[in-house]
């Protein structure tokens, strides 16, 4: 039976898509900030044409759909979900894909069927909106945090594909910071930036690769993996594959070169941090919802009139009660 490690050195071989790195090639960088660009060349016209790199394009059209601050509800739209499924059938159309599923169906991680079953299960581990963890009501998809980014609390959350840094380098949205010390490669690079104003320390992206392939190892490694992380073989190279999850879905993934030092704060430690926090915060105000309610339930037993304006302070989305089961509990 094929390892986890050989399915993901499977898949880095198979992505034909693969932009080359050089002058003359696909796209340059420079890790030397001194005010450039992180890209100095994209060959951004391959990019978005149908004909030769459909998995791109339609990845590039998926990109304006989403609100980069998580306290803005998502609503996905007809015409955003149409698009979703027309960049899934790009992704299945490819080797790398094709592969990834028969890995996953000869585990029994996913249906046989290819073009419609395991179709629907990765549009539902990717783009169906669930529940963030702080419990305010607003729903994000894994395809969003992981290769479009999100912003929260004056920081970056999620943002791990070169094609979404590149395009928002281009259009001026983001900045270049610094490349981490030993943790930047020809397949993988971990680097400081800033988006809109707002603050990345440090996230690892991979350079180059096509979003097929990003998708497909992200899955296998989410699907198939034991733990957060996954020690793989990439192109004669050691990287780990990170997978976060979050009340059985997808938190974050991202890939990793392992760095010894423990100077800088790393990328995976950015959602365990936010969890936690958002955990801990949802806790609190939940507990104090509920003395709210109980405190206003002794008042109504002790005979005390309890104002309108009383009921009005209670939030539900902290509660287990909807609106209409608190009114109820206070009516004469």
């Amino acid at each position: 039976m094929e390892s986890l490690s050989d399915i993901c050195s499977r898949l880095w071989d198979l992505d034909r898509n693969r932009l080359k790195r050089g002058k003359k090639r696909d796209y340059q960088i420079k890790l030397q900030p001194k005010g450039d660009k992180l890209f100095s060349v994209v060959k951004r016209d391959k990019l978005k044409d149908k004909n030769v790199l459909p998995t791109y394009s339609a990845f590039m059209e998926l990109l304006d759909f989403y609100k980069a601050e998580t306290s803005e509800p998502e609503e996905e739209t007809k015409r955003q979900r149409n698009k979703s499924r027309a960049f899934l059938n790009c992704c299945l159309d490819t080797d790398v894909m094709k592969e990834a599923h028969s890995f996953l169906s000869k585990k029994g991680l996913v249906p046989s069927s290819y073009r419609k079953a395991f179709k629907d299960k990765l549009y539902n581990l990717w783009f169906e909106l669930h529940p963030r963890p702080s419990g305010d009501g607003t729903q994000r998809s894994a395809f969003e945090h992981t290769f479009v980014g999100e912003t929260c609390r004056g920081q970056v959350l999620g943002f791990h594909n070169w094609v979404r840094l590149y395009e928002e380098e281009r259009r001026g949205n983001l900045r270049f910071n610094r490349c981490r010390p030993n943790a930047c490669d020809d397949h993988i690079i971990t680097i400081d930036f800033s988006w809109n104003g707002k603050r990345k320390t440090f996230g690892s992206f991979f350079l180059g690769t096509s979003p097929e392939f990003e998708l497909a190892i992200y899955t296998v490694c989410f699907l198939a993996g034991q733990g957060e992380s996954t020690k793989v073989i990439l192109g004669n190279k050691d990287a780990l594959i990170v997978t976060d999850r979050f009340n059985g879905q997808i938190g974050t993934c991202y890939p990793k070169i392992e760095v010894e030092s423990d100077e800088d704060p790393s990328d995976d430690e950015e959602f365990t941090l936010e969890v936690f926090e958002d955990e801990k915060l949802h806790k609190i105000l939940q507990m104090l919802e509920e003395i709210k309610i109980m405190l206003l339930l002794f008042m109504k037993a002790s005979g005390i009139k309890i104002e309108p304006w009383m009921i009005h302070r209670i939030r539900p989305k902290y509660t287990s009660f909807t609106w209409t089961q608190i009114s109820s509990l206070f009516e004469e």
